[in-house]
């Protein structure tokens, strides 16, 4: 498929995501429904040989659910909460929550700190490979001061070898053919320039599902979209393109 043509399907697609906010669309099928596992089940396996994949923090993720008013625009902190993952694969966390300076603190099973990193809006942490099996917690205290006790947290098990063929609903086979995976999440309202400026710097959309968010600011409608995203390039480059994307989102 050329890039027009790629193109004119996803826009296609996206005509009906706009009315109808549970709409799903694969462009990768082989990957299966990536979005809608990880918006459902908080939780993302990844194929045993990606090399990178990016996390990402969204917007308004430090607001906690037990306000009297909602202010979050998806449901979990971290985007995937929970990920499983080869032991070859690096880890970064990106950051689309705007105006905030957020902490990564990983520890293990043993509650012993691993891993540490502060990271302004619109950056991301340093990549971390965790080369040994086990479940990491990460977190962040202290994220909201309306309500102390809230805490961001997420999960990253790692598996000893190859993860195996059907372990979760979200991924179908064992391998992708990307090597580096990422999230991230738009106003549905403003997709088509995103998607223009995926195609146009070689980051392939797996799978797109678009929301009502949290807040209901848009009458029934759907006003975030979720996407899952692979390429071949390198990660730099990969960030470097969600740089581009979240500066100019109409809530940075």
């Amino acid at each position: 498929m050329n890039k027009l043509s790629f193109v004119m399907a996803v826009l296609l697609v996206m005509g009906f995501a706009n009315t109808f906010s549970n709409s799903s669309f694969s462009q990768n099928a082989v990957l299966g429904n990536v979005v809608r596992d990880i918006f459902d089940n908080k939780t993302l396996t990844l194929p045993s040989n990606v090399k990178n994949f990016v996390i990402l923090i969204p917007n308004e993720a430090h607001e906690s659910p037990l306000l009297p008013k909602e202010q979050r625009l998806i449901n979990q902190p971290y985007v995937p909460q929970n990920l499983v993952s080869g032991a070859n694969t690096q880890i970064i966390w990106f950051t689309g929550d705007v105006g905030h300076t957020r902490e990564i603190t990983l520890t293990d099973e043993n509650s012993k700190e691993v891993f540490n990193s502060r990271l302004k809006f619109n950056t991301a942490t340093e990549p971390l490979l965790l080369n040994h099996s086990g479940k990491f917690t990460y977190f962040e205290k202290n994220a909201n001061t309306q309500d102390p006790k809230f805490v961001m947290e997420g999960s990253i098990t790692i598996t000893n070898g190859d993860i195996p063929l059907n372990s979760n609903d979200n991924m179908t086979v064992s391998e992708s053919p990307f090597d580096t995976m990422l999230v991230l999440m738009v106003p549905t309202n403003d997709i088509k320039k995103h998607i223009m400026t995926l195609v146009d710097n070689n980051v392939n959309i797996i799978d797109i599902f678009s929301f009502k968010d949290l807040r209901e600011t848009g009458g029934g409608g759907a006003n975030q979209t979720l996407l899952a995203l692979g390429t071949n390039n390198p990660i730099d480059e990969s960030i470097s393109v969600l740089k581009k994307i979240t500066s100019s989102l109409p809530y940075s």
